[in-house]
């Protein structure tokens, strides 16, 4: 404990807090001379940069509830005071953001309990980019102090390194657009903002060369998909280069090829696999054999009862199976504009539509209820357990319609895709494509990941990237082209970004 709270109190120096962006003093005296002997202390620092990318992105703001939110057929249900939902739907973010945070005022108890006016600080995400390069750099002065320690593993810890920062990157160019990119340990200058399409393919490069000193998998399954391993690498560079299709339309083709590519790799190391309908449940709790990254969370810790209300499952459960409001059989959040009859047609068999939701999941009162990330197997008299779904950034399904998608905007008739996208729905019972309501594989694909990862956080992104976001046709609460091109798909940035960086500006849309 005391070498934790060593380490959080180093790395906060490193990372100069919020006064100084980026402007870090090298205080090697710290990191070198006294802590990098032995293999225990590069594994200590290595979990430590994993908490770091857990509290600054999943736990402490709802930063991966925004994605499933933002622009979409939502708004809240029995609560005005839960207006955020609105506000995201309807992408005011100016007013979401800018609303004081007061405790105990039902005017802004949806501030408090969602923290969406702490994103705009990006300083918590750059401290796991820090973090990553100091273990990056010092890595190899383990193997120097202890002989035991071997080259492999060494190389597996900078992997390790380069996959958290470059995961981070991803988070934050879907949310802010151009970001400062550096690598080096001990960064001691203002630094400008890099043009989001470069980070992103300088992040695919440096995946690129370490993946394969990832495992496939791990030995002990308590870092099974906790932990970077190879597919956590295959699908984060999968997701960069379908963000980078988007954002670089005149490469695009040879984004789409090589997210096929990767599609392929990802299936060759035989490690991952969509596990059965009935025992989906397994995927959510954490460490199956579909999840190729994900941040757990410790009922222990408080982690999921302190933080119920920036997750989906807080906002589609209501009174006995959460207990925010014990006499309302309402949820907080509902589904609007015939959204999941559209998803899921009466007239159709999916499994997901009547094992994920009750038989309310076309009430738009707040009745209905979404049980995914909630395990009904414990019980009503055990909700702690019961809530203690992890936060999965990537998993199989996920990538295999990523390369469906890739292939189908490739040939749009392309039979590959057709039978990655018929996998996802065999699993669920759903009837292949073509069903019922399919007008097109692009758009089936596109809907199907809309189903399938739903409470997830991708939502919002598929439309930004595939350009959808301002097609009233798919976007129930589009941004005009206009907006968009201004800005109006990006999340604001803190002034704190511009204290002592005379190169940094702000996303100029939200000022």
């Amino acid at each position: 404990m005391k070498k934790l709270l060593f380490l959080s109190t180093l790395i906060i120096i490193f990372c100069g807090g919020c006064r100084k962006f980026l402007n870090v003093d090298p205080l090697d005296s710290l990191s070198g001379n006294n802590f990098w002997k032995t293999r225990q202390d590069a594994e200590t620092y290595t979990r430590e940069v994993y908490r770091l990318f857990r509290e600054g992105v999943a736990i402490r703001t709802g930063m991966i509830l925004l994605g499933d939110l933002r622009c979409a057929p939502v708004a809240h249900a029995a609560y005005p005071d839960r207006g955020d939902f609105d506000l995201l739907a309807n992408n005011d973010i100016r007013k979401l953001v800018n609303t004081p945070r007061i405790q105990g005022d039902i005017n802004t108890y949806w501030q408090v309990h969602g923290a969406w006016d702490v994103i705009s600080d990006w300083t918590p995400i750059y401290k796991v980019v820090q973090a990553a390069n100091i273990l990056y750099e010092k890595a190899p002065d383990v193997a120097e102090a202890d002989k035991s320690i071997s080259q492999e593993l060494v190389k597996r810890y900078q992997a390790e390194a380069v996959f958290l920062r470059c995961v981070s990157y991803f988070f934050m160019i879907r949310l802010f657009g151009d970001v400062p990119y550096y690598t080096n340990a001990y960064n001691d200058a203002p630094l400008p903002r890099t043009d989001a399409a470069e980070v992103a393919k300088a992040c695919i490069a440096e995946l690129e060369a370490h993946k394969k000193d990832l495992p496939w998998t791990y030995e002990d399954p308590a870092n099974r998909a906790i932990r970077a391993m190879r597919g956590s690498a295959i699908a984060l560079e999968m997701n960069l280069n379908m963000w980078l299709a988007g954002i670089d339309e005149a490469n695009k083709t040879a984004y789409y090829e090589e997210t096929d590519r990767l599609g392929d790799e990802l299936a060759s190391g035989n490690t991952y696999k969509l596990l059965p309908i009935e025992n989906i449940a397994q995927v959510f709790a954490g460490r199956s054999e579909e999840g190729l990254f994900e941040v757990p969370q410790n009922v222990n810790y408080g982690d999921v009862l302190g933080n119920i209300r920036r997750t989906f499952t807080g906002a589609v459960l209501h009174y006995p199976y959460i207990q925010l409001n014990q006499n309302s059989t309402k949820s907080e959040l509902t589904y609007t504009n015939g959204y999941l009859k559209k998803l899921y047609p009466e007239e159709t068999s999916d499994l997901r539509k009547t094992s994920w939701f009750d038989d309310k999941i076309y009430n738009e009162d707040g009745s209905m209820q979404c049980f995914k990330f909630f395990n009904l197997a414990l019980g009503e008299n055990n909700t702690t357990a019961s809530l203690s779904n992890y936060f999965i950034i990537f998993r199989y399904a996920g990538a295999l319609l990523l390369q469906a998608e890739a292939l189908a905007n490739l040939q749009e008739d392309s039979p590959k895709a057709k039978e990655l996208l018929n996998r996802v729905r065999a699993r669920a019972s759903a009837e292949p494509y073509p069903a019922v309501n399919d007008e097109n594989l692009p758009d089936a694909i596109f809907y199907e990941r809309s189903k399938e990862l739903m409470g997830e956080g991708h939502y919002y992104y598929d439309l930004v990237r595939s350009k959808k976001i301002y097609n009233p046709d798919y976007c129930y609460h589009p941004i005009s082209y206009g907006n968009f091109v201004q800005g109006a798909w990006l999340w604001p940035i803190s002034e704190k970004a511009l204290i002592n960086n005379p190169y940094m500006t702000l996303n100029n849309y939200w000022r």
